[in-house]
């Protein structure tokens, strides 16, 4: 009698572990990107106009109903804004983002415009949301 050997199936690759480390990446991706912009004020409603930028800036200028500047959630003057956390570079001009609440009125709104000029601005963006209307 002969005895024939046979070879012991092959098993098949792993297809498992491909998968975990793209689904890995992907949280360590989501997660680094999901944090790079600040949060929004939440003391700020922002007024609707019927077109603008889709989302808020990140790092804006917030002028709450009260008439307080604020950045990062921090109380702030125009002329602090501009030295600390708007640098000259050069060549580039200094653009503020100041996205002030509805309530605001617009004299209030008007002095810290007059405020940022003052103290370097060469422009000034008043932020909206688009209504969807």
């Amino acid at each position: 009698m002969i005895r024939v050997r046979r070879n012991k199936p092959k098993r098949p690759l792993e297809t498992t572990i491909s998968l975990i480390n793209i689904v890995f990446l992907m949280l360590i991706f989501f997660l680094v990107t999901g944090q790079l912009t600040p949060p929004q004020d939440p003391d700020v409603i922002l007024p609707e106009t019927k077109s603008s930028d889709p989302l808020p800036p990140p790092d804006a200028l917030y002028a709450r109903g009260d008439g307080a500047l604020v950045y990062r959630e921090a109380p702030v003057t125009a002329a602090d804004y501009l030295a600390n956390h708007l640098p000259e570079r050069e060549g580039a001009p200094r653009q503020v983002k100041l996205a002030a609440d509805k309530n605001l009125g617009a004299g209030k709104l008007l002095q810290h415009v007059k405020a940022l000029y003052g103290a370097g601005a060469d422009a000034v963006v008043v932020v909206t949301r688009t209504t969807d209307k």
